[in-house]
This record gives structure tokens, C-alpha cells and sequence, in this order.
């Protein structure tokens, strides 16, 4: 069964998605191990414990959320539905018995909570819809128990990664330093196939992008080029942003507001930057861009960051700043 991402009945899984973000995130925060034959002190160990216990958390409901979506989030079909019902049953059995064997009194009952919620759930008329609040009182339990266990950080002298120059895992006309954990990796849209217009906006085509989720955030960041790009930086951000989902916009489901231009220097070049709110009518959702251009003698770039919504987006702006301000241009 294919799962249309449009599909105006899953803004309730997005919805709660993004509320219960700690939940969602891919990677946990790595704790230092113990030299073979030393002895682990008694709160090393309980952080362990408690880190690893929060770790099966969470893996247990993001797999959840995942069987979920596979399910059909907000169909009515009546296998779609027998599915999200296994899915929540499934679940609500293995959390129990996860439930059982953890040591935290409050981690224990954000689990049974959040396992009595899913079998409400199953029971309910719509079994794929997660926004409920039962749903997200448990998650939210769960949340503000392993907030401090699932951060991940970086460990002191963790060197910087510097992006675009020759041998970095993307290679551009300019270079910047990245925040410790960010993931950078090359994109080549001719291999994306149907996925490739998300990565192209206007003139300009995705050419690296930057995972934050190792670093416990949600959105990306993303670098595009374009050798056919012409006039000032402004207008390449003008071009880009007039690019941006052009199919949502022709279905008449896609508004941008609140656009702002400035114009300055980076990396002694002149440059400019442009900050705008998309809303997407048919998911009820809305986000916060920034993005930053310039012309090198290799072509036009924009450096763009994404978050998952408006309200990620002053987490992703030191990332966004860090690049600004280490930006050099590549001969």
C-alpha cells in the first residue's frame, strides 16, 4: 500500500510527532564506558542503567509510531485499521513487559501509562490517530524523565568538521565549520528518481545536505548550487524561494509569509540572507526558513536551514550562524 505524505488526514501523527520530538530522535546520548577490571561507580552505573532503560523506551514507541504509519495514518480502510490495532495491542504488550524490569519508579509508570494508552487506542474508532491526550500525557511523562539520558552531546575536544573542501564528505565552491555531531553527506539529485523535486528549488539543486539528529535536533540543512543562477546574491534568494514546493503551491496548498532580505558579507563576498514561514494548508503545518547566498566562480550557493517546524527553528540558528561566520570561498 503506498502512503501519501499528503494526505490531509495525517496531520494528527504529525502533529503529535512533532510534540513528542525526544521520542522521535535517532540517536541517544553516548555514555562513557568503564575500563576493563575498574570498578563502575554506583552513579555511573544508575546513569547507565537509566539511559539504557530509556533507550528501549523510546525504540519500542518509535517503532510503534513507525507500524503506524505503515498502517495508513487516518485511512478508514478496515485492514488499514485491523493493522493499527495489532500494531497498538503488540505494543502495549511488549511495554508492559518492559515496564516490568525497569528500576526508575517514574520511567516505569511514563511506560505503563503510555501502554494503557494504546490499547485505549486500539479500541478507538480512528486506531491511527495519535493525537490524542492520552497518548501525549504518556509520551510527555516519558519525555521529561529521559530528556537528560537521550541528549546527545558532544565529548570535550571533539574536533570541528569543516564541510567543502577537497576530501570533506561534500566537496563545494565555498567552505564552513559544522556543530559537533551534525552529519554532513553528498547528494547526487539524478539518483533521487521521484524524490528529486523536494531537492530542487528553482535554478538551484541540492548538493550536501547536514543531518542534525545526532545532535538531538529536527530539520536539516541543506547546501544547493546552480551554474545558470545570474545577479546579485538577493536575486539567486529571491529565485530560490519562489522555487520552494512549487507543487503545493499549484494545488493552491502552500503559502510563504513574513519574507525578510538582508543584505551582507561572507567570507569577504558580498552575500545576502532571507528568512520566511512556509504553511502547508493540506498538513496544517508550518515551519521558519533562513538562508544564506552568494556568487563564486564555480556558481551561485545557497545555504538553507529546515526545521521541522517553526518552533525548531531557533535551535538549528547557532548551526546556521557557525556556517556564516567560518564561510570561505573555495578557489
Amino acid at each position: 500500500m503506498k502512503i501519501t505524505m499528503m494526505h490531509g488526514r495525517r496531520r494528527g501523527v504529525a502533529a503529535a510527532a512533532a510534540a513528542m520530538s525526544v521520542l522521535l530522535l535517532s540517536a541517544c546520548k553516548s555514555t562513557e564506558t568503564t575500563p576493563a577490571g575498574a570498578p563502575a561507580s554506583s552513579s555511573a552505573s544508575a546513569t547507565a542503567d537509566r539511559t539504557r532503560e530509556c533507550t528501549t523506551a523510546t525504540d519500542s514507541f518509535r517503532k510503534l509510531i513507525a507500524d503506524l504509519l505503515m498502517a495508513g495514518a487516518g485511512a478508514e480502510d478496515d485492514k488499514e485499521h485491523t493493522a493499527a490495532r495489532k500494531a497498538l495491542t503488540d505494543y502495549a504488550s511488549t511495554a508492559r513487559g518492559e515496564a516490568a524490569k525497569v528500576t526508575d519508579p517514574a520511567l516505569r509508570a511514563g511506560v505503563e501509562q503510555l501502554a494503557a494508552a494504546a490499547e485505549k487506542l486500539s479500541k478507538a474508532a480512528d486506531p491511527t490517530n495519535l493525537d490524542n491526550p492520552d497518548m501525549k500525557k504518556a509520551a510527555g511523562e516519558i519525555e521529561k524523565v529521559c530528556a537528560d539520558a537521550l541528549t546527545p552531546s558532544a565529548p570535550p575536544g571533539t574536533p570541528t568538521v569543516r564541510l567543502g573542501a577537497a576530501g570533506s564528505p561534500c566537496e563545494l565552491p565555498v567552505s564552513f565549520d559544522l556543530v559537533a555531531l551534525w552529519k554532513p553527506k553528498a547528494v547526487d539529485v539524478a539518483q533521487l528518481g521521484e524524490l528529486a523535486s523536494l531537492y530542487r528549488n528553482g535554478p538551484f539543486e541540492a548538493v550536501c545536505e547536514v543531518d542534525p539528529k545526532p545532535a538531538g535536533e529536527l530539520g536539516m540543512m541543506r547546501v544547493f548550487t546552480s551554474k545558470t543562477a545570474a545577479g546579485s546574491p538577493r536575486a539567486s534568494l529571491e529565485a530560490f524561494v519562489a522555487g520552494d514546493s512549487l507543487e503545493a503551491r499549484k494545488a493552491g496548498n502552500y503559502e510563504v509569509k513574513k519574507i525578510k532580505y538582508t543584505e551582507l558579507t561572507l567570507g569577504g563576498q558580498p552575500a545576502a540572507e532571507v528568512t520566511w514561514e512556509p504553511y502547508n494548508k493540506a498538513l496544517d503545518h508550518a515551519s521558519k526558513y533562513s538562508a544564506f547566498a552568494l556568487n563564486t566562480a564555480r556558481g551561485a550557493v545557497v545555504v538553507k536551514i529546515s526545521p521541522f517546524g517553526a518552533d525548531e527553528h531557533v535551535n538549528l540558528l547557532p548551526a546556521y550562524e557557525l556556517a556564516k561566520k567560518s564561510l570561505t570561498v573555495n578557489s
